[in-house]
């Protein structure tokens, strides 16, 4: 499938830092993470998965207590890694 567009995950990064769009993301319960936010800090994670998909590398992280912690709540108890395979040099995550 063609993609019809083209986003830079920096331009996506910048744009919403200044916007302050802050997202919470924590363990709900045993088998769900809740990702909450309003409008724009979900419009927000839409278009990082979107702009990861253009990207050289395979892996994105962000976190509440690391980088990218601007765009999370302080009820955030978890960060996202979002992982496009195939991966580049063929290792997974967490793979030895």
């Amino acid at each position: 499938m063609k993609r019809g567009y083209k986003v830079s995950l920096n331009k996506v990064l910048d744009r919403y830092a200044k916007k302050q769009a802050k997202l919470t993301v924590k363990k709900l319960d045993k088998g769900t993470v809740l990702l909450e936010g309003d409008s724009e800090a979900l419009e927000f994670l839409a278009l990082v998965l979107l702009a990861h998909i253009e990207e050289h590398d395979d892996g994105f992280q962000i976190g509440p207590r690391g980088p990218g912690s601007v765009f999370f709540t302080p009820q955030s108890t978890l960060g996202i890694y979002v992982h496009r395979l195939p991966c580049i040099d063929s290792r997974r995550p967490g793979s030895k």
